[in-house]
């Protein structure tokens, strides 16, 4: 009989799960008898009987006065019975209360997003993350909601963000997997996938996951009309060099694409034109022997670890096995069929039971810096090389202006130098805007000049302003004066820009007022 090679190895990996210690203070003053009706309370709506369940629950409220655990249990059932009128009303009581988790502002703000009130549901989430601020559910909930409202670029934001404060909780790279999916930079979608099956290796998404990663290098590892093997997982082929030459930066994705050619795999595609799995574990191995030649130590991806890891210990070829066996189950189970193969499965899963991936604490910082420029989706120069460029670009440099004025100094990010880049590109090409770039504080550091030429782009488009005046110059010059104070420790004391952090609000803006005169009369 035939047999789900993927099955196998769902047996060896049972999760074991407990109540968050917020909910155990509440759980412990309910009795045992009551205890036993919060279970069927719980069960009643896991069958579908929500209503049921809220008499019970309203009934031990009442009993248990502002206990978290009925409240929050309540509120569940409620929304599972579609009374979001009522969560959204009663809901934000709980958020005063000393036992609130992220996962009780997630329920109010889903319900305000089911009514129609996505702003709403948004402003919820914020509120929760000020509470919460390492909360990945409550950053999965706002990209989630971008992602509905095909505002791509902020959701994958959200998720990245998610990514960074809580790098175990794997639903924030599911939905970077699935947009990325989609994209032109399947690479992402691989990487991503790849870290939710190892984070969660019983579970449906994984095996959904698997066939994914499967079919997307089948799609996109071919052999051309020419007779040459084409690999298709970027579209990001910029290499960045420094002026002397001294600095390189090749993205990842580049560097991994070429390492995939220099495979066995690839010459034997051409023979056999078909793409194994077997095929594709060499590729990954080839492009992981490659950025360990080219780059040691740069791209310090704890999943990348692991995958050596993996090789080093002897299990590379069964891991590959397992984790694409979804998208390729004839080919695996015919694998595991051999007496070898067993063998190497066998060692394989009682390794991988002792040797679980885990995200390194520095992981989503390192993650968030490559992807980076995709989550932001810069365009190309080229793009806004013409008036008519710039004007179908211009929520894009608004967009790029806010981030880059959000972001803390950073000169050796290759985001944000492409960001300043594409803003002075944007500026200087733009026939809707006349911008006046002045001698003065911002002028004297190049960091100051970007975050000047950030905050002009930022409030000419909001504000609609078509030439530089007075009042915007102002307010353009505070925000430059705010991104110094933040980024003090970078860029160092700046004497000209201590000179107006020590005087007085109507000092400041006179000064300031001041300057523009004299920069309009020289």
């Amino acid at each position: 009989m035939k047999t789900s090679f993927f099955r196998i190895l769902i047996l060896i990996c049972i999760v074991a799960w407990s109540l968050g210690s917020q909910a155990q203070r509440s759980i412990d003053l309910i009795s045992g008898t009551d205890r036993a009706q919060l279970d069927e309370a719980v069960s009643l709506m896991d069958n579908g009987k929500a209503k049921d369940a809220v008499k019970i629950l309203d009934k031990l409220c009442k009993k248990y006065s502002n206990n978290y655990t009925l409240e929050y249990e309540r509120l569940y059932a409620r929304y599972r019975a579609g009374d979001y009128k009522r969560i959204v009303k009663d809901g934000p009581k709980l958020f005063e209360h000393p036992e609130v988790e992220p996962m009780c502002y997630q329920l109010v703000g889903n319900a305000q997003d089911v009514l129609g009130n996505p702003e709403a549901a948004l402003s919820i989430y914020d509120e929760g993350l000020k509470r919460f601020p390492n909360s990945g559910y409550l950053y999965l909930e706002k990209g989630n909601i971008h992602t509905m409202h095909k505002r791509y670029n902020e959701a994958v934001q959200c998720y990245l963000r998610g990514v960074e404060v809580q790098p175990d909780f794997a639903s924030n790279y599911y939905r970077l997997a699935r947009l990325y999916a989609n994209s032109t930079e399947p690479l992402w979608a691989i990487v991503y996938a790849e870290v939710v099956c190892n984070l969660q290796p019983n579970s449906e998404r994984c095996s959904e996951l698997g066939k994914l990663i499967y079919d997307l290098y089948t799609e996109n590892v071919k052999i051309e009309e020419e007779g040459k093997v084409h690999v298709s997982l970027t579209k990001y082929n910029t290499v960045y060099m420094s002026s002397d030459s001294s600095d390189i930066q090749v993205p990842f994705p580049l560097l991994y694409e070429m390492g995939t050619l220099k495979s066995h795999a690839a010459i034997e595609l051409l023979q056999t034109k078909k793409l194994t799995v077997a095929m594709i574990a060499d590729l990954r191995k080839s492009a992981l022997e490659h950025i360990d030649t080219v780059a040691p130590g740069y791209y310090n991806l704890s999943l990348l670890d692991y995958h050596r890891k993996l090789i080093k210990s002897g299990h590379w070829m069964a891991y590959n096995m397992w984790l694409m066996s979804p998208g390729a189950n004839d080919e695996t189970i015919q694998w595991f069929d051999t007496k070898e193969g067993e063998e190497q499965f066998e060692k394989f899963a009682s390794w991988f039971a002792d040797n679980r991936f885990v995200p390194t604490k520095d992981e989503p910082t390192v993650m968030t810096m490559i992807y980076k420029k995709h989550a932001l989706n810069i365009p190309s120069i080229e793009e806004i090389s013409t008036a008519e460029g710039c004007r179908e670009h211009r929520n894009d440099a608004l967009r790029l202006a806010k981030w880059y004025l959000e972001q803390p100094i950073n000169p050796n990010d290759v985001t944000q130098k492409e960001a300043k880049r594409f803003l002075m590109m944007w500026m200087t090409n733009t026939d809707e805007f006349t911008f006046t770039i002045s001698a003065n504080a911002a002028m004297t550091h190049v960091e100051l000049m970007a975050a000047y030429m950030a905050a002009m782009t930022e409030h000419a488009i909001e504000f609609n302003v078509s030439k530089t005046d007075e009042a915007m110059y102002c307010e353009v010059m505070l925000q430059v004066i705010d991104y110094y104070k933040r980024n003090k420790d970078a860029l160092g004391t700046i004497e000209s820009m201590e000179k107006l952090l020590k005087m007085d609000g109507p000092t400041l803006r006179s000064t300031l007022a001041n300057e523009y005169k004299e920069s309009q009369n020289p």
